[in-house]
């Protein structure tokens, strides 16, 4: 202890005038201040003390020496720089003023600390009040009848003061954080943390889309979904809170837009999540605004939800983004998912975001990501017994119909992916024993009530029980042509008993299931199925005979054919010619289903169709191809994987169009026609081998690969990869991330997937 007298509390006895008396020692102050007991000097014991007084300080005492030398770090006064002209009086002008600021800090990432001042550049406030006189107050040490409660009462005060100027949030585990770095990343699998402006920025014209409200920060409104759910700070920011971090998240009436356009356009093509069971844990989400562990799953397939819903009705013009629609989310949902993905524990929610997100890879276009993420839906299925129904001896009825549709659903969507990649299917037929759900409508359904009675016109599960026997046919397909063990035995006897197979179950079979209402008018959601499974049947039926056409080898009957075939996928497609240009989720179909008839026609418009006796053809083939490219193209304005298949085909299609516009003026016959004809003709039709792997230039290694190969595929390139020289050293700092290396083109040096 310091025994030196103080000069405050020692009396001058050398005054004139006055007589000589003995020097009085002070008494010793009772506490020192927080910034004399730091300072190790003499403090007088008043509030503030004089120390501080004559220096400017700010001056605590506390118990808690921590929280006091906090508390006068954060509110050292300090020069505050004029403020503007105030802008006219009106009723939000606060809330404009706070928003203005908070973003000034969110958006400037960089900041630089102010000379005596915080380092968001902003000047730091007072505790104190904001008037001109500053009252001193009795000391909590010297105040000799103070009590515990009362100095507790004082720190709290300060506390709420010090809270409210610098806009400081409590969390719910008590502790104190800036509401503009509520984004920090975190650890483990919940690592990406994207800020939520960012989000805003990238999601805008999708929510339009969507219909989303345009926001402004200053007017910002935020509806819920229940009237359960609370309004406060956190969810004020948009945000969702997991373990200790917030992650980005739809506002309620955002959330409540996603969830109907996902029941609307997209489950009843693959249904495999209940509406009444989702609506209900995520308004449970809501309402606390807290996600626990045991439900990252169901946040992970809600961001792959919104992934899927942005991507499906995106009409950004090409250009203007470097990643696919719903990136963003995507990411936030594998990076949730993590290890659970091959750590053979997850559950029924994990496989649905499995389906998902395999859809959403489909969607943008990325083969490889796809093909492997349903092969782990495939096996986790197996794990859980999915493929076995005897096993479900505990299962309720709610339970048994979604664990078919579940099931069912990765069987279909496993056979189209891997057949369109070429490639081995996951679940065997001899494997499976289980039954298929019954046509009831999923909005009736709830799952602590009995299941409904069938309904036949507005199930969507008499969709997935076509796609069902369409995927068993995929599979004879796979294991009698293009399997490794069937590769000697591709013959025209298999290909005609395939052939009769599928077209014995379209005309026996399929017309028994009412896909469009006999006794009212079919819904869009009706005239979308029925499109779909008969153009999916009509394309597998030309699979058959790709190679053939391809090859231009093929004989009148075998063209006839294919070329009615082809012709009536343009048609059928042509019904929907509308959705091209619109936020559709049936674009993509459109583009796989026009990409396979436009190889077909080409295959037969630039051959001599009169020495195989189509002649008579010639001129309804010359026109479904024109109208099926003018299709193609107006998707090719908003769709990448448009902007991919335009590519593939733009060798081909130049040599077809040129020959038409010459067949214009002169006939065939008369004006030497077959000179037309490129030498090399049969090596400009794009998918002539079925796994896209091995067609020319595509098998080489990711880093090998060199940009502006076969196909004509340098402009799609150019546009993910943001150069158009080919640089190899690109692909490889790229792949330092896995999925920043997935952007790439997956047509680098070849061409890419035909879609089924």
């Amino acid at each position: 202890m310091n025994h030196e007298t103080s000069p405050y509390g020692r009396v001058e006895d050398d005054t004139p005038g006055s007589p000589k008396r003995k020097k009085v020692r002070a008494k010793y102050a009772p506490k020192a201040c927080v910034s004399c007991r730091r300072s190790k000097l003499k403090c007088s014991g008043e509030n503030p003390c004089g120390r501080c007084s004559d220096n400017g300080k700010r001056c605590f005492y506390s118990e808690d020496q921590t929280a006091a030398e906090a508390l006068q770090h954060l509110s050292r006064p300090t020069a505050v720089q004029p403020p503007p002209p105030p802008p006219p009086p009106s009723a939000s002008a606060g809330a404009t003023t706070a928003a203005t600021a908070a973003a000034t800090a969110n958006t400037n990432p960089n900041p630089t600390p102010t000379p005596n001042g915080s380092s968001n550049g902003l000047a730091r406030r007072s505790l104190l009040p904001r008037h001109g006189s500053m009252d001193r107050r009795t000391s909590d040490a010297s105040a000799l009848g103070s009590s515990l409660e009362a100095r507790m009462a004082r720190m709290e005060g300060m506390m709420e003061v010090l809270i409210q100027e610098r806009s400081i949030a409590t969390t719910p585990r008590g502790s104190i954080e800036r509401e503009e770095a509520f984004v920090d990343g975190f650890h483990g699998d919940t690592a990406l943390h994207p800020p939520i402006e960012a989000f805003s920025a990238n999601l805008a014209a999708v929510r339009q889309q969507l219909g989303f409200p345009p926001e402004y920060p200053e007017a910002r409104t935020r509806q819920s979904i229940s009237v359960a759910s609370p309004s406060s700070s956190i969810e004020s920011t948009s945000s969702i809170r997991l373990g200790a971090r917030n992650l980005a998240f739809p506002t309620p009436a955002d959330y409540q837009k996603y969830v109907d356009y996902f029941f609307s356009s997209m489950t009843p093509y693959y249904p495999c999540v209940n509406e009444a069971e989702f609506r209900t844990r995520g308004e449970a989400m809501l309402a606390t605004r807290v996600v626990s562990p045991n439900d990252v799953s169901f946040l992970a397939l809600n961001y792959v939800i919104f992934s899927c819903s942005d991507i499906l009705v995106d009409t950004t013009h090409p250009g203007a983004i470097s990643k696919p629609p719903g990136w963003q989310w995507f990411q936030l949902a594998d990076q949730l998912v993590g290890k659970r993905k091959v750590s053979g524990r997850g559950d029924l929610t994990l496989i649905q975001f499995l389906i998902w997100e395999a859809l959403y890879l489909v969607c943008a276009d990325k083969p490889n990501a796809a093909y492997n993420v349903i092969g782990i839906a495939c096996r986790l299925s197996f794990q859980l017994g999915l493929h076995q129904q005897s096993c479900w001896s505990n299962c309720s009825p709610f339970q048994i119909h979604m664990r078919q549709r579940i099931f069912w659903t990765i069987y279909f969507a496993d056979r189209r992916i891997s057949l369109s990649c070429g490639r081995p299917y996951g679940i065997r037929d001899l494997d499976i024993d289980i039954g298929e759900p019954t046509w009831i409508f999923d909005k009736d359904i709830q799952p602590d009530q009995p299941l409904p009675q069938r309904d036949l016109i507005r199930s969507a599960n008499l969709y997935l029980s076509c796609m069902v026997q369409w995927g068993k046919l995929i599979g004879d397909v796979w294991d009698r042509m293009f399997a490794a063990a069937a590769a000697q035995g591709m013959d025209g006897e298999s290909t005609a008993i395939l052939d009769a197979k599928i077209k014995h179950w379209t005309e026996m079979y399929l017309p028994a299931i009412p896909l469009l209402p006999k006794d009212q008018t079919p819904e869009i959601r009706h005239q979308r199925q029925h499109t779909l499974v008969y153009t999916r049947l009509n394309h597998l039926r030309l699979l058959l005979r790709r190679r053939t056409m391809i090859s231009l080898r093929y004989d009148g009957s075998t063209g006839r054919l294919c070329g009615d075939l082809a012709l009536d996928n343009v048609q059928l497609i042509k019904a929907h010619s509308t959705d091209a240009k619109g936020p559709s989720s049936f674009r993509f179909h459109m583009t796989a289903s026009l990409g396979g008839s436009i190889l077909i026609l080409a295959t037969l418009l630039v051959r001599d169709l009169a020495s195989i006796g189509l002649q008579d053809q010639q001129q309804a083939y010359a026109e479904s191809f024109r109208d099926a490219l003018a299709i193609l193209q107006d998707l090719s304005i908003y769709l990448q994987a448009a902007r991919r298949v335009v590519d593939d085909f733009r060798d081909i299609v130049n040599v077809v169009t040129t020959i038409l516009n010459q067949q214009q003026v002169a006939s065939r016959g008369q004006d030497g026609a077959p000179s037309l004809f490129p030498a090399n003709i049969d090596d400009l039709f794009p998918y002539g081998a079925l796994d896209f792997a091995q067609q020319a230039g595509a098998g080489l290694p990711d880093a090998g690969r060199q940009q502006g190969g076969g196909g004509g595929n340098g402009a799609a390139a150019g546009h993910w990869m943001g150069n158009g020289n080919g640089n190899p050293d690109v692909a490889n700092a790229a792949s330092l991330d896995a999925w920043d290396f997935e952007l790439q083109p997956t047509s680098v040096g070849g061409y890419g997937v035909p879609w089924i």
